[in-house]
């Protein structure tokens, strides 16, 4: 049942899935994301926490919340191929600005931090290689799986309509899309109950799952009949529990993700624009809410694109102490340097 449970919460993360709206297949943009091999892009990220710092009783968790509430991540990225891509960016905080920087290929994965002066190096293994193929295929082959099974969201509309991408004029299909919380459930029982009229897709899942134990070194495998039992005590324990679910403050119209997308004539996501309201979380921690702001922009899909290495004559290895990494920051100007021995005091 925990296999079971873990492969619909992935389900969920692609719950924007949907039959075809005026010519665009939301199906063939979900598989497509599977398809890029190289490609460039950037995101943004904001995120607000809500919560009354009387009530945060862990200490450690308050400078945690206090250090990164309102805060903004900046991201580009430039991906050669399946194995080799960089990354840049930075976080911006009220304290101040940490950049960084990444560099990863068949051989290694390369960190540089806050400007420190030397980078941290990794050795790629022949396992890790094999470990995200792996990840790659599962992710393919469940996504092929369950992408039909999608139910469409109630609030959705398309208007083909051109943007710009990256300075140049892309001709597609802009969508709006909204999920309300309380309508999650009900989407969620209805993509069981459509994953139920498939046996095919129930299949290409099991296989999954039992591909998914083998690699984690879980002997362990299911069968079909075990699944659609599985799913079929999902479906009647979810049945039985809408009315006091839609009671929840969680699922109420309060709490909701809304997004924006413009997708080209190939059906490759190009830009998109989410805000997700979360309120009503009830627990000891204090904190009550989460508001997260997300935006992308991809080009170059398929296109030749050069990874920028990071230049260095002497690193750190992953065995580096706190100590020697500390020692690699500007004690003067770095924010991370200043934040690091703030939290080991």
């Amino acid at each position: 049942m925990k296999k079971l449970v873990f492969v619909l919460l992935a389900c969920i993360l692609l719950m924007t899935g949907c039959q075809s709206i005026k010519g665009v297949n939301f199906n063939q943009m979900i598989v497509n994301s599977t398809n890029i091999k190289s490609g460039e892009s950037k995101m943004t990220a904001s995120w607000h926490f809500i919560y009354n710092r009387v009530q945060v009783r862990d200490k450690d968790l308050l400078k945690v919340l206090d250090l990164l509430n309102n805060a903004k991540l900046e991201v580009s990225t430039k991906m050669q191929n399946l194995n080799t891509m960089s990354i840049s960016g930075n976080l911006i905080l009220q304290k101040g600005k940490i950049p960084f920087r990444l560099y990863a290929d068949r051989t290694k994965t390369v960190y540089l931090i806050d400007n420190a002066k030397k980078p941290i190096v990794i050795p790629t293994s022949s396992e890790t290689l094999a470990n995200e193929q792996w990840i790659h295929d599962f992710q393919k082959k469940i996504t092929n799986a369950i992408v039909e099974k999608l139910p469409n969201p109630k609030h959705i509309t398309v208007q083909p309509k051109s943007d710009t991408v990256h300075g140049s004029k892309v001709a597609g299909y802009k969508v709006h899309a909204e999920i309300y919380a309380n309508e999650a459930p009900e989407l969620l029982l209805a993509f069981v109950n459509n994953l139920l009229a498939d046996e095919k897709a129930l299949a290409q899942m099991v296989d999954a799952m039992n591909e998914f134990n083998k690699a984690t070194g879980d002997n362990s495998s299911m069968t079909l009949a075990e699944f659609r039992e599985g799913l079929k005590e999902l479906q009647a324990e979810m049945a039985q529990s809408l009315p006091e679910l839609k009671k929840s403050q969680l699922f109420s119209t309060k709490n909701y993700l809304k997004t924006d997308l413009f997708v080209d004539k190939n059906f490759f996501q190009r830009k998109s624009s989410a805000n997700l309201n979360v309120v009503g979380i009830d627990n000891e921690s204090g904190l009550t809410g989460i508001q997260l702001r997300v935006n992308t922009e991809t080009w170059n899909i398929n296109k030749p694109v050069t990874a920028e290495k990071i230049r260095y004559s002497s690193y750190l290895t992953e065995k580096a102490t706190f100590e020697e990494f500390l020692a690699t920051l500007d004690p003067k100007r770095s924010v991370l340097y200043k934040i690091l021995l703030s939290f080991a005091q």
